[in-house]
């Protein structure tokens, strides 16, 4: 009666490599209308923006006594 013998062979692994890439244009746009609304925003804020433009307030000339 033979004797079978079972030869196992162990091969490497398989490397493999995997490359992730960001898209940078989503960002990019975001950044540029981020700027745009920065500038708005300080050219609202330089041209009176916060008070209230030309708004005249016509007071009655008030006298007290005593």
């Amino acid at each position: 009666m033979p004797i079978e013998r079972e030869t196992i062979i162990e091969r490497p692994a398989e490397s493999r490599e995997t490359v992730v890439t960001t898209d940078n244009s989503a960002s990019l746009i975001v950044g540029i209308i981020v700027a745009v609304l920065a500038v708005l925003a300080l050219l609202w804020l330089f041209n009176g923006g916060l008070n209230g433009g030309d708004v005249n307030v016509d007071l009655p000339n008030v006298t007290v006594t005593d």
